[in-house]
């Protein structure tokens, strides 16, 4: 196990746990639909079931990407995948408030199932992380550095300095002038 420190490690570990969280999140809300398919014989589900699902998916898969248990550990993929089986379960029965198996127990051979099908999703999931990290590290030697264009230089700074532009003779010729208000006639 390699110990990485940096910036580029946590967006690194970040993104890994968002890749896990959606994986969680998603194949618990695809399972559930798949068990309700095979459970139902086929019957398609409400929308209003459907839409409680998605809700469940996203909330397991924020969960999932959040909580540092949930996120480091095999245990808390598997648990958080069978909570998530659980409830999206509990959300597919809820159409017309009746239970699609008829009531709302789980036998043990479904609760077997959930949790078989928890540690299958487990171990796909652990495998999409691995092929993100390996996919990342090929990447980022394979590929050459980012792009960074030259820097636009800003204004021209203003010249501090202030030098008048008056050719001398102008000054010489209009010393014989003086200055003053205008003369007015008839005061």
């Amino acid at each position: 196990m390699s110990i990485e420190f940096g910036p580029a490690a946590a967006g690194q570990r970040s993104a890994v746990a968002r890749v896990r969280g959606a994986c969680a999140g998603s194949i618990s809300g695809a399972i559930s639909v798949a068990a309700h398919g095979w459970a139902s014989a086929g019957m398609p589900p409400d929308s209003s079931s459907l839409v409680l699902l998605a809700a469940a998916s996203a909330v397991v898969g924020a969960l999932v990407a959040g909580l540092a248990p949930l996120r480091d550990t095999s245990i808390g993929l598997i648990s958080a995948l069978v909570a998530g089986q659980l409830l999206g379960h509990v959300t597919m029965g809820w159409s017309s408030g009746q239970m699609h198996h008829g009531d709302a127990q789980l036998t043990p051979g479904m609760a077997t199932a959930h949790v078989v099908a928890a540690g299958l999703a487990a171990v796909v999931i652990q495998g999409a992380e691995a092929t993100y990290r390996i996919g990342c590290a090929v990447l980022s030697r394979v590929l050459p550095m980012r792009y960074h264009p030259p820097a636009i230089p800003g204004p021209v700074p203003l010249r501090l300095t202030h030098r008048d532009r008056v050719v001398l003779r102008i000054f010489a010729t209009e010393s014989l002038r003086t200055r003053g208000p205008p003369l007015v006639f008839g005061h």
